[in-house]
Order: structure tokens, then C-alpha cells, then sequence
């Protein structure tokens, strides 16, 4: 009996190394690709814009598919009001941290960075109440995920306007609840993984982005060759 628990530990924890795996290959290679279609514009400043808009563009089109998909399970199962007043507890504040993040960056800052702080305290206390945890989802649905993506949803639109702290806040709740969540469930680890995959290269995009827009613009060429002067007798 004692065996056999050790070998489901162990196949669980091969399984976790292979998502993380998977994960790394595939944000390596779109890392990868972004680096190659920005290379070739000499312009710092350019360049930066176009790696800041990747990944704004990124988490754009991850937030509308994870959110249809949320959307759709919920209508299906419950379905009704139901449906749409759990729907509403997410949209309605992603709604209103997207537009403090847009019109008050400087406001927004201090709020996701509680807010990261506040989730990344539920993903620790999830790993350590594994059990109950696990129990209260089952009732709930997913809500560690969702609340990872409605706050690295809002954490974009911040990378618009604050994009070096915006990259740090992505990295943070991108990384730090699927390390601990190894610790727990394999249903959510899974879960978290395809939720923190695209803030984790989004974080990196932005911060590379904020890196390139501090260096100087290249020499600026003229085209014309410098006449030599003639030489004193």
C-alpha cells in the first residue's frame, strides 16, 4: 500500500515537471519569435513600444478566451440568473481595476500590488489546507484561477502606462501561485499553469520592453559623406 502511494506521488510529480516543461518550451518560443520580429527596427524607443504592445496584445487575446470560456462553462452549468450574477462578480471588477489601471496608473499601482500580495497569500494558504481547499472549489468552481485572471487582466492595461512595475506584478502572481500550488492539488496546478502562462511572458515582454525604452536613440545618418579638407603648402 505504502508503494503504491509512492508511485502516485512520483507519477504526479513527473507530470508537474512535464507541464512545466511544456510551458517553458512554448514561452521560449513565443519570446523567441516576438525578439526576432522586433530585432531588425534600429530604434530603441520603437522597439520597446512594439515588445510593450506584444504583450498588452498577449493578455488581450488570453483574457477574451479564458473569458469566454468562463463565461460559457457558467452558463451551462448552472445556468440562469445564477449564471449571470457569478459571471457578474468577476467582469464588474475587472471592469473597474482595467479603468483605474487606465485613468489613475499612479492609484492602480498600490492597489494591484495589494491585491497581488492578497492572492498570492491564497495560493499559499491553499497549498498548506490542500484538502479543504480543494473541497471549497469543488462546491465554487475554480476561484484562485479566476482571480489570477481578472487581476493579470487589470495588470496589463497598468503595463499601457506603468509598464516596468506592471512587469514585475505579472511575473509575481504568473509565477509565484503555480510554484506553490506544485505543493498541492494536481487539478490545480493544471488549472493555474494555463492561467499564469501568458502573464509569465507578457511580465518578461513588458520588462524588456521598459529596459529598451531607457537607452538613447542610434546616431541619427545623414547620407552625406564628409568633404576633405586640402592640405596647407
Amino acid at each position: 500500500m505504502e508503494l503504491f502511494k509512492i508511485r502516485e506521488r512520483l507519477g504526479v510529480a513527473m507530470q508537474r515537471i512535464v507541464w512545466l516543461i511544456q510551458i517553458v518550451v512554448v514561452a521560449g518560443l513565443v519570446l523567441g519569435g516576438f525578439y526576432y520580429s522586433v530585432r531588425r527596427q534600429p530604434d530603441p524607443v520603437k522597439r520597446a513600444v512594439l515588445l510593450r504592445r506584444a504583450g498588452f496584445g498577449l493578455m488581450a487575446l488570453s483574457t477574451f478566451f479564458f473569458g469566454a470560456f468562463v463565461i460559457g462553462d457558467t452558463f451551462t452549468d448552472p445556468g440562469g440568473w445564477k449564471a449571470a450574477g457569478l459571471v457578474a462578480a468577476w467582469v464588474v471588477p475587472l471592469a473597474g481595476l482595467a479603468a483605474l489601471s487606465w485613468l489613475r496608473p499612479g492609484w492602480a499601482v498600490y492597489a494591484l500590488a495589494v491585491l497581488s500580495a492578497a492572492v498570492i497569500g491564497v495560493s499559499i494558504w491553499s497549498a498548506i489546507s490542500a484538502e479543504a481547499w480543494r473541497s471549497f472549489e469543488d462546491r465554487h468552481g475554480p476561484i484562485l484561477a479566476v482571480l489570477i485572471f481578472v487581476l493579470v487582466a487589470a495588470i496589463a492595461v497598468l503595463g499601457l502606462k506603468r509598464t516596468s512595475v506592471a512587469g514585475v506584478l505579472l511575473l509575481a502572481v504568473g509565477v509565484i501561485p503555480v510554484i506553490v500550488s506544485s505543493l498541492g492539488s494536481s487539478l490545480g496546478f493544471a488549472s493555474l499553469s494555463v492561467v499564469s502562462a501568458p502573464p509569465v511572458i507578457a511580465g518578461v515582454l513588458y520588462l524588456v520592453s521598459a529596459h529598451m525604452a531607457e537607452r538613447p536613440p542610434p546616431p541619427a545618418h545623414t547620407g552625406t559623406a564628409s568633404v576633405e579638407q586640402p592640405k596647407a603648402a
